[in-house]
């Protein structure tokens, strides 16, 4: 059976994506998002999901960054909605907790609230299942996994809540229709007219621009890799005459073409 490394412990809605896309695979649940690439390096898990980006919030930055450490291919993209709910023991409780992204989610909700962050939302439930003073934002699905007493649901700021996932391996693989290619651009120098220089080839070959975003690169401070991800997969003529032209005086690495699909 292959095992597939998500971001524990159950019932977080990393494991929760990974029950949806692989029903009846082995799930190896993760303490935290760069754990998942490790697994998948160390050949311990065959594929795994990351969460990479939520609507309300924008990119997960751990993922982001895991992208640029760890030498995998995404095969593929997942949106799925996010519905938070409040869960305790109790209807009495002194503090909420969860993951950073969920606490962000539902900024309205928590204001004056006392808070604290943790590295998941299934971890939030364990908390609260082991001191009734905690109160947990997760899903629907945990707290009721968990034991605990739903107090409110649908607490996010926005009821059309999305967050999209990434699948990934050590395998690339290219989709050929309705495609999305995510490129990391590692600048030779920097120069004036440099962020010019790397969407021009784009825009030149009219090749929708998706996302851009500036990471350090680890090795000096001031000094940043792109994360972009445009329309179209690596094979199409238009996009490998751009990054031809970027690769002139930019470092290109593609992680891969893939399809988006939606997941209920």
């Amino acid at each position: 059976m292959t095992k597939i490394a998500v971001l524990g412990p159950e019932y977080s809605y990393s494991h929760l994506m990974g029950m949806k896309v692989f029903p009846g695979e082995d799930l190896l649940l993760c303490d935290k998002i760069e754990r998942v690439f490790k697994e998948i390096v160390e050949q311990k898990a065959a594929k795994g999901i990351i969460p990479i980006e939520n609507m309300l919030q924008g990119s997960v930055r751990e993922s982001i960054l895991s992208l640029l450490k760890y030498p995998v291919k995404i095969n593929r993209a997942y949106t799925m909605p996010i519905q938070h709910c409040l869960a305790a023991q109790r209807d009495e409780y002194e503090t909420i907790v969860s993951h950073p992204q969920a606490l962000a989610q539902c900024s309205s909700f928590l204001a004056d609230k006392n808070v604290v962050e943790c590295p998941s939302t299934s971890r939030a439930m364990t908390m609260a299942i082991q001191d009734s003073s905690y109160a947990a934002i997760g899903s629907k699905e945990a707290a009721q996994h968990y034991g605990l007493k739903i107090l409110q649901e649908n607490i996010e700021d926005n009821h059309d809540n999305m967050t999209r996932f990434f699948m990934i391996s050590l395998e690339e693989t290219i989709a050929a229709e309705k495609a999305r290619t995510s490129l990391l651009l590692k600048p030779k120098e920097d120069r004036p007219g440099l962020l010019f220089l790397i969407l021009a080839p784009f825009a030149s070959q009219n090749i929708n621009l998706l996302k851009i975003e500036s990471l350090p690169s680890g090795r000096k401070m001031g000094e940043y890799v792109f994360y972009i991800e445009i329309d179209g997969n690596v094979h199409e003529e238009r996009v490998e005459a751009a990054l031809d032209f970027l690769r002139n005086s930019i470092g290109v690495y593609s992680l891969g073409s893939y399809e988006v699909m939606d997941v209920e």
